[in-house]
């Protein structure tokens, strides 16, 4: 009986052990079923951001790439217009060196002109690139270019397109790349020989080619043909992917798509269920233990939980393979169980540092300052479960102060039956390499980005400056041409605009050229073209220009010398009015209505001999300037961003460029100014004086008369009176218009009568007009009164003149000015007669020479027709070179006495009809005079006419004292 009672209860262990067994099987099946899903999903998420690098690390090389090719392409453009005519061997050459797989050069209308012979021509890349909707544009729009990678095929191709700069058309480049390759990362070599946990496998398709794997035997081949092989099929209950090989080894895995991408990842099953296996094959052994000895029961079951417990850290350790630290943190109970842990990981919080105020210490200490309160919030496990809501996982990303980056990563664990999270899981990974790489990934990028702002930046600052230039002296024409159109019944006052509107176009001219004269700007090298230049002109050509600018926003301009011997000096006028035409620009724009600017010039000692210093300053009562922008006020395209100056136009060029002006001109520029008050730009100079220093003769008439200076400016005074004591007169000033009257009065009581009134016109308590009114009923109106001033004084000449006032004389007042105006003031008709008689024979001088015009263009042959005439020279005029010389082959060797001859024409240039005309048979035509007369007016065109045989060079628009001046060198070598 007890026999069969034991055997009974044999039996029934036996059932119960079978049962468990089986037990056992189902639960480590579910649980090995798990790890699979996680390890599934975190290679899945581990296999993206392999891909996603890849795909930073393409993205940022294609730009390299591009950039390059644009830089080579723009270059071969800049080469083609420097060598003029670019061969097709030079274009094989540039292929060659630079590497490309082709080269295309087209014309306006996209017609090959040029094409290299170095590789094989890419007919259908060529058809995809042209019919663009942008190479239309870029035709229209030079400053434009292209770039783009493109895929034809299995083939891409880099492609870069600019505009040709020796002509019109594209310079169309381009550059094969391999499509899996990118610098020195392929895709496929992205897994390759990476150890994936548990012995599996990453296969990463594009489309149905297998593109990357960590299995090399399997690249080459595609998808469908591996699933026709391994009869891989889909398990729906468990979304898996089942496959089994030929030697009837079965994998499991997944798949996921990420871009044009699709990740398969594979495990053998016998490492996938290793555990159930591991724990049925233990648990049998123990069951039989049990069977068989009752007594060890609980030593096998403590086996049992050991073995469970070295289960669950090989599947832990196969998931935490690629952290350095795990941490588990249970939410219920407050504790937390150190799972993983790196010894150069010093952000793992041990036990004692849950509590949030060990937490926050241990942070500061391990953390660089700036993460610290965001890693805090982030492992704040008080909010922890709520942040998770919604989300698989939270990512933050942080730096060591021993310089360490790390990602950290919080996982939800276990959550309870209201889905309420109850532990998480803390896993931090060293991102170091990964990060230093993105930053420097994006430091390069900002570069090339800053660069290209840069660049174009400076452009539209050139562009500009040179619209603000141009607007300038275009402002003073169009001003005075309309008011001359409103004074035809004035003829002195038509002449006296019409003289304005010549220096203001010949200053507009002379930054035609000076823009135009692409070879400088490019160079960077501008260079002093230093001439004789008589400073009066100087001055007084500057208050044209800007006159109109000064009235319109009703300002008050001063402008004196002080001490200026020599008037005559040797600098590059352009240079020098530009320098001052920025300052005083400048102190107009930052000088509000109603301001006050003052410019003043005055001459120094210099110890060099021949030399005399020169003191430019130009001072305003306007918005000034802080200490701190003084410092950068001469750095390029720099202007200081205060509420003041807001709305005001201007690139920050001006002052950079007089700065360097000023340098090549071997004197200084400084500044002084305060914010709120003004400012005053100071340019000392030292020049060249022309001869011997000028003493100046008395006036005879006027030798040892007295004269009244009246300005209510005393610097002003002083000056004037010193040039009037260097002639030998007796001078004296008052600043009062008031006090001016009553010493007119005074003197004639004393009868010591002054011979001489100058007076200002503009003065605050009695302007000029009422006190020449007031003097000349004292005086009488024999005596001279001579109206000094910066201004136009155009609209009150009529009213001067009906006060009794004389002559005006322009500040600044010059002693040869001076003395010309006093001069004036005493000479009679019969002298005045002499004077214009002596000027029309120096303008006819040429009277009478037959000049030979060779001009295409009717407008200029009218007008260069009229200009001759009208200084007594006799014009025939030929529309071609071709014509100049059958002309010449034909007339009489006394016939003409020089040609004028244009350069651009139809049939024949003036460089190709100068050679002809030089081959004549008689000597005498053959050497007649021959001047280029064009607008082509840079130095290698003058060289190229010198080098054709002409005699000189005149640059459009003509001059006619110009054209005098030339004939005079012309006809005197010929003597």
């Amino acid at each position: 009986m007890k026999s069969k009672i034991r055997w009974n209860l044999s039996g029934l262990l036996l059932v119960v052990l079978i049962l468990m067994e089986g037990v056992i099987w189902a639960a480590f099946t579910k649980v090995d079923k798990e790890g699979l899903h996680t390890v599934i999903e975190e290679t899945n998420s581990f296999s993206k951001l392999r891909i996603q690098e890849y795909e930073d690390y393409s993205a940022n090389d294609r730009v390299k790439s591009l950039v390059r090719l644009l830089d080579k392409t723009t270059e071969l453009s800049s080469s083609m217009k420097k060598l003029g005519h670019y061969t097709k061997q030079d274009l094989d050459e540039y292929v060659e060196t630079q590497r490309l797989t082709g080269v295309l050069v087209l014309d306006e209308n996209l017609n090959a002109v040029l094409q290299d012979t170095s590789g094989s021509a890419e007919e259908s890349l060529w058809g995809e690139m042209l019919g663009k909707d942008y190479i239309k544009e870029i035709l229209e729009h030079p400053e434009e270019t292209y770039t783009e990678r493109l895929s034809l095929g299995d083939d891409s191709y880099d492609v870069a397109v600019v505009p040709r700069q020796d002509a019109d058309g594209l310079v169309f480049a381009y550059e094969k790349k391999d499509k899996n390759i990118t610098g020195d990362i392929s895709l496929a070599s992205v897994f390759a020989d990476f150890p994936v946990s548990m012995n599996g496998i990453i296969v990463v398709s594009r489309e149905d080619d297998i593109v990357s794997t960590n299995d090399v035997s399997l690249l080459g081949h595609q998808v469908s043909g591996l699933k026709a092989t391994y009869e891989i099929s889909t398990d729906r209950k468990n979304g898996w992917i089942v496959g089994r090989s030929a030697e009837n080894k079965i994998w499991y895995g997944g798949k996921e798509k990420t871009g044009e991408y699709t990740i398969y990842v594979f495990f053998p099953s016998a490492q996938i269920f290793m555990t159930r296996y591991s724990a049925c094959g233990l648990y049998t052994a123990a069951a039989i233990l049990i069977y068989l000895l009752i007594l060890l029961v609980q030593s096998n079951m403590e086996r049992s939980a050991l073995k469970q417990s070295q289960k669950r850290m090989r599947i832990i350790n196969a998931l935490g393979t690629a952290y350095s630290s795990i941490i588990l943190f249970d939410l219920a109970s407050g504790k937390i169980e150190l799972i993983k842990q790196s010894a150069t990981d010093d952000v793992v919080l041990e036990s004692e540092l849950y509590s949030k105020e060990s937490q926050r210490k241990h942070i500061q200490e391990t953390i660089k300052e700036e993460y610290c309160e965001q890693f805090e919030q982030f492992t704040d496990m008080e909010t922890v479960a709520e942040r998770l809501k919604g989300h698989r996982l939270l990512t933050n990303t942080i730096q060591m102060k021993n310089g360490l980056w790390l990602l950290s990563v919080l996982v939800p664990q276990r959550v309870d039956k209201d889905g309420t999270i109850t532990a998480v899981l803390l896993a931090n990974q060293n991102v170091t390499t990964e990060k230093e790489k993105e930053l420097k990934q994006e430091y390069a990028l900002r570069n090339a980005l800053a660069a290209a702002e840069h660049a174009n930046k400076a452009k539209t600052n050139f562009l500009n400056s040179m619209s603000h230039d141009i607007r300038t002296p275009m402002n003073a024409v169009i001003g005075f041409t309309a008011l001359a159109s409103t004074h035809m019944d004035n003829k002195e006052l038509v002449l006296e605009y019409l003289k304005k509107i010549n220096i203001s176009s010949r200053h507009l001219l002379s930054l035609i050229n000076d823009v135009l004269d692409m070879s400088r700007i490019e160079s960077g090298i501008v260079r002093l073209e230093e001439v004789k230049v008589h400073l009066p002109d100087v001055f007084h050509d500057l208050r044209s220009i800007i006159q109109g600018n000064i009235s319109a926003k009703q300002q008050e301009l001063y402008i004196d010398t002080q001490n200026v011997v020599h008037e005559d000096i040797i600098t590059d006028k352009l240079r020098l009015n530009q320098v001052l035409l920025n300052i005083v620009s400048n102190a107009m724009k930052f000088t509000p209505v109603g301001g006050m600017i003052n410019i003043r010039v005055s001459e120094h000692p210099c110890s060099r001999a021949g030399y005399a210093s020169y003191t430019f300053s130009v001072r305003d009562n306007g918005v000034g300037m802080s200490p701190e922008f003084q410092e950068h006020i001469f750095d390029a395209f720099t202007r200081e961003q205060t509420a003041t100056r807001s709305g005001i136009p201007g690139t920050g060029l001006g002052m950079a460029i007089s700065k360097n002006i000023v340098n090549m001109m071997g004197g200084t520029i400084t500044v002084n100014s305060e914010a709120g008050k003004g400012s005053e730009f100071i340019v000392a100079i030292e020049c060249q004086i022309t001869g011997d220093t000028v003493k100046y003769k008395p006036v005879p008439e006027l030798q040892g008369a007295r004269a009244l200076v009246v300005d209510d400016d005393a610097n002003t005074c002083m000056s004037v009176c010193k040039m009037l004591r260097d002639i030998e007169m007796l001078a004296d000033w008052t600043t009062s218009g008031k006090e001016a009257v009553l010493r007119a009065k005074e003197a004639c009581e004393m009868k010591k009568e002054f011979k001489v009134y100058i007076i200002d016109w503009q003065m605050p308590d009695m302007n000029g007009i009422e006190t020449v009114r007031r003097i000349r009923r004292v005086i009488g109106a024999d005596t001279p009164i001579i109206i000094l001033t910066a201004y136009d004084w155009s609209d009150i000449a009529e009213e001067a003149k009906e006060a009794g006032v004389t002559a005006f004389v322009s500040k600044p007042l010059f002693m040869s000015e001076l003395r010309a105006a006093l001069t004036h003031q005493t000479l009679d008709p019969d002298a005045e007669d002499e004077a214009e008689t002596a000027e029309a024979a120096r303008r006819y001088r040429h009277a009478g020479k037959k000049v030979l015009l060779v001009e295409d263009n009717e407008l200029n042959q009218e007008i260069a027709t009229a200009i001759l005439e009208e200084a007594g020279l006799s014009v025939d005029v030929v529309e071609d070179g071709t014509d100049a010389v059958v002309r010449m082959g034909s007339a009489d060797e006394s016939q003409y006495d020089v040609i004028l001859m244009d350069i651009q024409m139809p049939k024949m240039d003036g460089y190709t009809a100068t050679k002809e005309i030089r081959t004549l048979s008689s000597n005498k035509k053959a050497n007649i005079p021959i001047i280029a007369m064009t607008a082509n007016a840079f130095e290698e065109d003058k060289k190229k006419a010198f080098e054709a045989g002409m005699n000189a060079h005149i640059a459009k628009p003509i001059n006619i004292d110009v054209i005098l001046e030339v004939f005079d060198q012309v006809f005197a070598d010929q003597e």
